[in-house]
């Protein structure tokens, strides 16, 4: 057998990007998972070197930050003035922990908050970050499963002007929890903000039960014209947030802040591994991995 070592990073001008891994998809007591928000943000800070975490977001359901009969309108995504006091305060207290840990941890780990809109019976489920509010199914607009109407009403609630810096993430794709009309709602406007996908899915050991590959999913968003990154996400319940197993995202940037995630997200500067250590450089003819080629070129 043969093996080999190297040490590998992008360098453009100035600048010098590095690997970042972590978790985009995660749960605490906020909606169903097990441990306060302050405990998973703790728990995080805490893990050793080996764990290889540098970043987790927290992606609480949504419907938990307003309730039925006193749904936020669509307009709360944008405007919290808008939202329900109930959710003005829980949404707030959820955000500003984030804040804090991030203030904090500045230069070492990055904690994101986001939410994870669902739909009960399907379509799917869908994470959104970095939006000043939050919506639910809670919301009959939202909800309304004729002809998956609810969510082709959140894809154009998305892409509103106010949803430009907004990321968005096709979770768990598959026959439980949905298949998003198989990816069929593909315009370039919801392009622009859905820019993830989960091809790995669920704290249990890579390989055994309780963790769920879903890569056919990807390469048929891909067909339909999505462009996606991949990400491999441990959809944390059980308070390992992290290192429930050896499933990462990796993120390849030269701004490791939270503003700095959201971008390399947007640009693709990303993959998704099974092992918690797997470090890969991609280029062609001098590009970044996730950089978009305009112009045919007669080699790569």
């Amino acid at each position: 057998d043969k093996s080999a070592e190297f040490s590998w990073f992008f360098t453009v001008g100035e600048s010098r990007y590095q690997l970042y891994f972590g978790q985009l998809h995660s749960h605490t007591q906020y909606s169903d998972g097990a441990g306060s928000l302050e405990s998973a943000l703790s728990y995080v800070k805490n893990l050793p070197d080996s764990a290889n975490v540098q970043f987790v977001a927290f992606t609480d359901h949504s419907n938990y930050f307003d309730k039925s009969g006193a749904a936020n309108p669509e307009g709360a995504l944008y405007d919290m003035s808008k939202a329900t006091e109930y959710s003005q305060e829980t949404w707030k207290s959820y955000k500003d922990a984030v804040a804090a840990f991030n203030a904090e941890n500045a230069g070492s780990l990055v904690a994101l908050a986001g939410f994870e809109m669902t739909w009960s019976g399907g379509p799917g489920h869908i994470n959104t970050f970095n939006t000043p509010g939050v919506v639910s199914r809670n919301n009959t607009t939202l909800n309304n499963k004729t002809d998956d109407a609810g969510l082709k009403a959140y894809y154009n609630l998305l892409s509103q002007s106010e949803g430009a810096d907004s990321i968005s993430q096709f979770n768990h794709p598959g026959t439980t929890f949905g298949t998003f009309d198989t990816y069929a709602g593909y315009t370039p406007a919801r392009d622009a903000i859905l820019n993830l996908i989960e091809v790995g899915n669920g704290e249990g050991q890579i390989g055994a039960g309780g963790y769920y590959p879903s890569y056919e999913q990807y390469i048929m968003a891909l067909d339909k014209g999505w462009h996606l990154a991949p990400t491999n996400n441990q959809d944390n319940h059980k308070g390992r947030w992290g290192n429930a197993n050896d499933a990462r995202d990796v993120i390849l940037t030269d701004n490791f802040t939270e503003e700095g995630i959201y971008q390399a997200i947007r640009d693709m500067h990303m993959y998704a591994t099974e092992d918690k250590n797997l470090e890969i450089g991609y280029t062609v003819n001098g590009e970044m991995l996730g950089s978009t080629i305009s112009e045919v070129p007669e080699k790569l």
